[in-house]
Formats: structure tokens, sequence, C-alpha cells
């Protein structure tokens, strides 16, 4: 089976940050970007908005660098898993992760990070300007060279 990603499409991305809040309405029932498992990230001086989530590494660091097993993944869809019982707290794996997208959870001091939402991302489905893809990960590739190629404006 292939592994699926969420995939950002950033030339679409508005910043209004819904997907955040619909993220942490999900997973905690409130509205909080803080406890959103998907960041928007501002580029100001570009006027460019970026959601970052896991992404779903081949050997993630994070899980290879917690020291008692709590960060894993599902071997079948690759989405990433939070043993929340036995995290410790000790943020091993936020400084590992290479792209920002694990951080930890304010009230429960235990680490977040997507997990799929199970199959069926939350913030893919509100995101009002599809500025987010739930694909094979192989297409979100495939894509960006797309448009890489495009940007050349090759005629």
């Amino acid at each position: 089976m292939d592994a699926k990603a969420v995939v950002a499409v950033p030339d679409r991305c508005s910043g209004c940050k819904q997907c955040e809040l619909i993220c942490s309405f999900v997973y905690e029932k409130g509205y909080s970007p803080r406890l959103s498992r998907i960041k928007v990230v501002h580029f100001e001086d570009r006027g460019l908005s970026v959601p970052v989530t896991c992404a779903y590494c081949d050997r993630p660091v994070c899980e290879e660098v917690c020291p008692v097993g709590a960060m894993t993944h599902n071997p079948d869809t690759g989405a990433a898993l939070v043993k929340e019982e036995l995290c410790l707290g000790c943020k091993e794996c936020v400084n590992a992760c290479p792209l920002g997208a694990v951080e930890m959870h304010p009230g429960k001091r235990v680490a977040l990070r997507c997990d799929l939402c199970g199959g069926d991302p939350a913030c893919v489905r509100h995101c009002s300007y599809k500025a987010l893809k739930f694909e094979p990960s192989h297409l979100g590739v495939k894509s960006k060279r797309r448009a890489r190629v495009e940007a050349w404006n090759l005629e």
C-alpha cells in the first residue's frame, strides 16, 4: 500500500489558519492553534504562507531518538502516532524533527504530531482554498516537480 500524506499547495494558502483551528477542535474540542498538529508558517517578506505538518519520513528521526518508544507509526499507512501513556515529555522528538512538525502539548506535556485523523484529515476537508491535499506521497513529489518546471515558464 502506498502511504498517503497531507501535501501543501503553498500558492493556494491564504494564511487563514483554518486548518490549525479545525485540527485543534478535532483533537482537543477547542479552537487553539497552539494545540494543532499542523502549523501555518508565514513568510511576510514574500507574501507566502505554507502549512507544515508531519512529513511521514521513511526513517523518522523523532522515533529514533525517543528513549521509550512513544513515537511510532502505523506500518500499513505510515501515519505518525504518539503513545501518550509512554511519553515522558523529554522533548527529544521536538528537537530532532527537521521540519519542526513535533510540538509538546502545553497541558498534557506529551508530544503532538499529525496522525492523519485516522485516514481522513480534517484539515484537508475543511481547507476553503484547497491548499491541502491528501494523496499518495509520490504524487506530492511529482506535483512539486511539475510546479518547479512550470515556474521556469518554458515555452
